[in-house]
């Protein structure tokens, strides 16, 4: 085949992916998510000082009523909550849904699975070992008393009482932005009320811990800001 004529076919499929990807893209619906946390409040009075909180929102799904409309494709997402990137999502257009349904941490299946790769990299800091899975959010910082308390909880954990995932919904509709708040600070005070300064893996203590983040975390539409 001549060369000229085999570039000239290279270009159209070029220019025929691209066009075909902008139609796609103008068929298509966004779903903005910004993810806060209560950080700031606890910054405030200077009592406690966060150094790091890392953590997996998976499993995202849409639904319309009872029938799921649109699965995410993106296995997990590895949330730094000191430094968040809002999550999109590109649903078709014209698809209606009315509610958000997503896990805080990695489920049984995935943890079993073996090595993984993207934000499921064990090489993420997130990956105990097979028989403990993967840790859902890390949340570490120092309690400013008359004797600086350092402070770290690794919460996860995916067999039997153990499993401390946790799914969660929210009522959302087309084509606007929310914020995911994600509010340590119930969880905090139960922590250090008790004087427990470390939980670094899978125990029923986790679980309890998990539950009360998935409690004190809200979604709130982001007012006269849609995703035109």
């Amino acid at each position: 085949m001549n060369v000229r004529v085999c570039f000239k076919k290279i270009i159209l499929l070029f220019l025929c992916c691209i066009t075909l990807y902008s139609k796609a893209a103008a068929q298509s619906q966004k779903a903005t998510f910004f993810l806060q946390t209560d950080f700031d409040q606890l910054y405030l009075n200077d009592s406690i000082k966060i150094s790091k909180c890392v953590i997996y929102l998976t499993n995202f799904k849409f639904y319309n009523h009872a029938e799921l409309v649109f699965k995410d494709t993106n296995q997990a997402h590895l949330i730094d909550l000191l430094d968040p990137s809002p999550i999109q999502f590109n649903i078709p257009a014209n698809q209606v849904y009315n509610r958000v349904e997503f896990n805080i941490g990695v489920d049984s299946s995935t943890s079993v699975a073996g090595i993984l790769t993207g934000d499921l990299d064990p090489r993420k800091g997130m990956y105990w070992a097979w028989q403990s899975g993967y840790i859902n959010f890390k949340l570490e910082g120092i309690l400013n008393t008359k004797a600086q308390q350092p402070f770290q909880y690794h919460i996860g954990g995916y067999a039997g009482k153990l499993n401390a995932i946790q799914t969660i919904s929210f009522e959302v509709n087309p084509n606007n932005k929310y914020t995911l708040s994600f509010n340590f600070l119930p969880m905090l005070q139960y922590c250090l009320a008790q004087k427990q300064f470390e939980l670094m893996s899978p125990q029923l203590k986790a679980v309890q811990l998990a539950k009360l983040l998935s409690e004190n975390t809200t979604c709130i539409k982001v007012q006269n800001l849609s995703n035109e």
